[in-house]
């Protein structure tokens, strides 16, 4: 009897950390998806396109913390992605979700790294797109982080790099 009390007691704990668990991710979801607006767009509003890439789309967290995910509509779920460079910007194209546009104003740069939240790789294996998310309060610095293959990411590192010293020297 005193084996049955304890499995109860345990099963109990791992509901109760579970329901904790779940009803953080919805308030970080609420949170997320009222106070920032991701550019959803459909594919024929893409422009022309420059490029298109492919990988692991892994998460996007705020730049100056990889430990706080974010979790706006379109951005909240690991997933299969096609990334695509076009005229207006970069495209997040995630399986299951709306093609998220980031504009070309908002991109700060494109590095590597080997972890963010929920992932650790070798070194430089995850591409990291820096960008700023609009948000009710001003703008949030944040990242993007990708799987790729080496060819994809440094031919998207390339594209992106030229990309932003064409734009520099447009405003210049």
């Amino acid at each position: 009897m005193d084996r049955l009390w304890g499995a109860a007691v345990a099963v109990l704990l791992i509901a109760i950390i579970f329901l904790l668990m779940w009803r953080g991710w919805q308030r970080r979801v609420r949170r997320d998806a009222t106070g920032m607006s991701v550019a959803q767009v459909a594919t024929a509003d893409f422009g022309d396109i420059v490029g298109t890439w492919s990988g692991l789309y892994v998460s996007t967290s705020e730049r100056r913390n990889v430990l706080e995910r974010i979790a706006a509509p379109g951005l909240a779920f690991r997933a299969q992605a096609r990334i695509v460079l076009t005229e207006r910007g970069l495209v997040f194209d995630l399986r299951g979700e709306q093609p998220t546009l980031i504009p070309l104003d908002n991109l700060d740069g494109v590095t590597t790294s080997h972890l963010t939240i929920d992932k650790v790789v070798e070194r430089g294996g995850l591409t990291v797109v820096d960008w700023r998310l609009e948000t009710t309060g001003g703008q949030r610095e944040v990242s993007s982080f990708f799987r790729q293959s080496t060819a994809e990411r440094d031919s998207l590192i390339a594209a992106l790099q030229n990309v932003r010293s064409s734009q520099k020297k447009e405003t210049s």
